[in-house]
């Protein structure tokens, strides 16, 4: 089951929004009281017991009263609050609900060919009770029997739709029938019968054995002026009833998962949702498969920026490879995704208006985490370069100043330089210049972040970016390297660069070479375009003599030695 779009109205501060979601992982983000946490009660409404509507018996999760927009209580004309949610159906990973509506809600007196169908519910409530209803549609038929759309409802929110887990109060749980710890919940159903056939062999054998002492102990009771039988026994193994426990092993030593800090235990029972929810996709059963919609409250409590990174590709990776939807509510820019931004939903009160409820923020372009950035209290400055990092699949990292760096790098991994080629499998990380690592915050992180890291730093540029480097005691040669010679112009990776190849871009380049020596932007765009000329002499002419790497060999010999 896929939730594909939520739209509300007059919704606690969800006045007037909608809100299209991704079929595999989603991010809510947003300052606190932005209306993340309205969104997934919205959800939940429809999909769960525990958010019941429309049954005057229970106590209903929206009341009028308390729901409605506080900013328009005072107007004269009362409004309906409205809440309509858009789902896909998958006519094989959510087969059990799927038949239910075709076979037994529709009775096949329609035609549902499609592979998927949407199921859209719709739930208007009014000031008075008699203005409630709600509508129900699976593809283009609408269900217009009360019972039945009672029935579907029932169906829905019995099911283990949604898998939700919130991190603060770390216990997650199925809102169902089942706790999410119940060994019932990770058996099959030949499995179970397996179990209870073997469960009625040990139940005789016992039996047999506890004979001699039950007739032991009704001589012992037969003194007594009241008369009972006494019969030994063991209690039966009740699946329902029995819950697993969870350890984790570290050094060969298993440690209870309540033992544990918070963080890996949150982690942990997390995954272990998402463990249960592909495991209700794979159901052997036909009316028990659905693929369940798992929602995390705050996935990066108690976790640290490195950890919340790993945690966060982890969810994304997770979602894609077992087809399952995630919706994370956070707070922090390394859950969100770097792969899919439009997967990133912003939301903010409105800023134009007080009297109005939440928005959805657009961060449609390159540029997309600027306004995370802004909202979540982070520098653009730092979490712009931050962003492809967060992401990285690798444990090895080597940073370098500029793409053109990582040009010459990579052209160092070729199987031709033999012993000298730079023997490493990690990613290349262009940084975009001194500033954006002489920000000790990022150099920080991607220490703390990544397995193995190098950082290179040109030698004119080095003075800028020395403080950053001694306080987090980075060691030269090991952490870092300096690139370029001790020369005026060859401070930098062209100094590497032989001196017949650098004469000959700067003969046939007098006038830019003049200009790359100005102060301005023009001679900033001059030194730029000169390193590419530099770049593609090099890359044609250059590499015919394996002797023009010879400098370049030196670092390559360097770096190897980090990442043996």
């Amino acid at each position: 089951m896929i939730i594909k779009r939520l739209k509300t109205k007059n919704y606690r501060s969800l006045e007037d929004l909608e809100v299209t979601f991704n079929p595999h992982y989603n991010a809510l983000s947003g300052k606190n009281n932005s209306g993340k946490s309205n969104i997934i009660r919205a959800l939940l409404t429809f999909l769960t017991y525990d958010f019941r509507i429309f049954r005057e018996y229970y106590m209903s999760d929206i009341h009028y009263v308390s729901d409605y927009p506080y900013w328009k209580k005072k107007e004269k004309e009362k409004e309906n609050i409205s809440i309509e949610i858009e789902l896909e159906l998958d006519a094989t990973l959510d087969a059990g609900l799927f038949k239910f509506i075709k076979e037994l809600i529709f009775k096949n007196e329609e035609v549902f060919n499609n592979e998927k169908e949407t199921l859209l519910i719709k739930a208007t409530v009014g000031h008075e009770q008699k203005d409630s209803k709600i509508e129900i549609t699976f593809g283009e038929h609408n269900i217009e029997d009360d019972y039945k759309r009672d029935e579907l409802l029932n169906r829905l929110r019995g099911s283990r739709s949604v898998l939700f887990h919130n991190s603060t109060e770390n216990e997650p749980f199925f809102y169902s029938r089942r706790r999410r710890d119940s060994l019932n919940t990770y058996l099959g159903d030949e499995e179970k019968a397996d179990i209870t056939k073997r469960k009625e062999a040990l139940e005789s054998t016992v039996k047999k054995s506890l004979k001699k002492h039950q007739t032991e102990l009704g001589s012992i009771l037969g003194r007594l002026q009241e008369k009972y039988d006494v019969v030994l026994g063991v209690s039966s193994l009740n699946l329902e009833r029995e819950n697993i426990e969870i350890s984790l092993k570290e050094k060969g030593i298993e440690v209870s998962l309540e033992d544990w800090g918070s963080g890996t235990k949150n982690r942990t029972l997390i995954l272990l949702n998402l463990m249960n929810a592909k495991r209700v996709q794979d159901s052997s059963s036909v009316n028990e498969r659905l693929t369940p919609v798992v929602v995390i409250e705050e996935p990066e409590s108690f976790l640290h920026p490195s950890a919340q990174a790993e945690f966060g590709r982890i969810l994304q990776d997770l979602a894609t490879e077992f087809k399952i939807q995630i919706i994370v509510a956070t707070h922090s820019p390394y859950l969100l995704s770097h792969k899919s931004p439009s997967a990133n939903i912003l939301l903010e009160k409105s800023q134009t208006n007080q009297n109005k409820g939440s928005e959805i923020v657009d961060t449609s372009g390159d540029k997309w985490y600027e306004p995370f950035a802004l909202s979540l209290g982070i520098s653009g400055n730092d979490f712009g370069p931050l962003k492809s990092t967060i992401f990285s699949g690798s444990s090895d990292i080597i940073l370098v100043e500029g793409e053109s760096d990582k040009e010459y790098f990579e052209l160092l991994k070729d199987e031709k330089h033999t012993s000298n080629r730079l023997k490493f499998n990690g990613e290349i990380f262009a940084y975009g210049g001194a500033g954006n690592i002489k920000n000790n915050i990022l150099l920080r992180f991607i220490k703390e972040r990544f397995k193995r890291f190098v950082v290179t730093v040109d030698l004119d540029k080095f003075y800028e970016v020395k403080g950053a480097f001694d306080t987090l005691g980075l060691k030269e040669n090991q952490e870092f390297i300096v690139i370029g010679k001790n020369e005026t112009g060859k401070k930098c990776i062209e100094g590497l660069v032989p001196p017949n190849l650098l004469s000959k871009v700067y003969s046939e380049n007098v006038e830019l070479v003049q200009k790359a020596m100005e102060n301005s932007n023009d001679g900033k765009n001059a030194r730029s375009e000169l390193k590419t000329k530099i770049l593609e002499t090099f890359k044609k002419e250059g590499q015919s003599n394996l002797e023009n790497f010879n400098e370049f060999y030196k670092v390559a010999k360097c770096l190897n030695k980090t990442f043996k």
